[in-house]
């Protein structure tokens, strides 16, 4: 019965999002503005497309949306947990 909850809390975790944002250090660069600012810029995936869309912000915006992914994600696994590893049909 572990085996099941801990597969289907992976599960989720791999399907609780519509985009995905690759691992920030592989798929990042950043790039200089035209007024002076150092921006990150990202490939973000939405899933169903091959192609991603680059997204362009300053690294403490970047970070601002890491933590606030992480604490989803974190969310949602706890969630999974609590209900006996059966995922929300409402997320």
């Amino acid at each position: 019965m572990t085996r099941i909850a801990s597969a289907l809390v992976a599960m989720g975790t791999l399907l609780a999002g519509c985009t995905a944002i690759e691992d920030p250090s592989a798929n990042s660069e950043m790039m200089m503005t035209t007024d002076g600012r150092e921006v990150e810029c990202r490939r973000i995936k939405e899933m169903g497309t091959m192609l991603g869309e680059r997204v362009c912000m300053e690294p403490a915006e970047w970070a601002q949306i890491d933590e606030q992914a992480e604490e989803e994600g974190r969310r949602f696994v706890d969630e999974v947990s609590a209900d006996g590893g059966m995922m929300p049909m409402n997320p």
